[in-house]
């Protein structure tokens, strides 16, 4: 086992990711209703597309700290999946349905390495934990698939009232560990949210770069979460 007792994690982009056939189908489904017939797999296609621009997205906006969790980002982003699907009548319906099922956590999963990982880790020994940009109902959602019994706190922005990377949502994660900070590992996914948040408040990370966007990145790095186990046993 490493010197490190306690492992973070970050939740969308790192434990859990679109569910793309559930929400590819909410988008056909929604299109029949609104007199378009779009194709399954061109949905799939965008809905693929529009989940790797979100990190991107979101850097310039604390969404989990609106009054309405970002209900109005949301909705231009599940909108702008109608566009691209080539629908020109009014989505904004359509939209905010999508939305509301996603925000209840009904298009999300997550992702296949996911529960072999946290199995290791706990048989390990570590003690896990959440700090997430997320919507108050983020452990409704961690129970909803699965993975909420794993963790032993959870520090969640719109709870908190701070966002990554802001520095204080790392010491509020530190509190709630209730270790020394030299002792916690952050785990997540955004370069900008995560690694660099982690960095400026002295805890060390590593990045989740499922899709090898960072290869020139110099810190700890895996591309799947199941690398954690020999990464940290070498």
């Amino acid at each position: 086992m490493s010197h490190y007792s306690t492992m973070v994690f970050d939740v969308g982009g790192t434990l859990l990711r679109f569910n793309l056939d559930a929400l590819a189908r909410a988008y056909v489904d929604a299109g029949a209703r609104l007199g378009a017939s779009l194709d399954a797999a061109h949905a799939r296609a965008v809905v693929a597309e529009l989940e790797r621009e979100l990190p991107m997205r979101t850097r310039q906006r604390l969404i989990s700290l609106e009054t309405d969790n970002g209900e109005g980002f949301w909705n231009d982003f599940y909108s702008e999946g109608f566009r691209r699907l080539g629908v020109t009548t009014d989505v904004s319906a359509a939209a905010a349905n999508i939305r509301a099922h996603f925000q209840r956590g009904e298009f999300e999963t997550v992702f296949d390495d996911v529960i072999p990982t946290l199995d290791a880790l706990t048989a390990r020994g570590y003690t896990l934990g959440i700090l997430s940009n997320f919507s108050p109902n983020c452990e409704d959602v961690l129970r909803r698939v699965g993975v909420h019994r794993y963790f032993a706190f959870f520090v969640v922005s719109a709870i908190a009232g701070v966002e990554k990377p802001n520095p204080r949502i790392f010491d509020l994660m530190v509190r709630a560990a209730n270790r020394p900070r030299s002792e916690i590992v952050y785990i997540g996914d955004s370069m900008f949210h995560d690694i660099e948040g982690a960095q400026r408040a002295g805890i060390a990370a590593v990045l989740v770069d499922r899709l090898n966007q960072h290869r020139d990145w110099n810190g700890a790095r895996v591309q799947t979460l199941s690398e954690l186990i020999e990464y940290f046993e070498e």
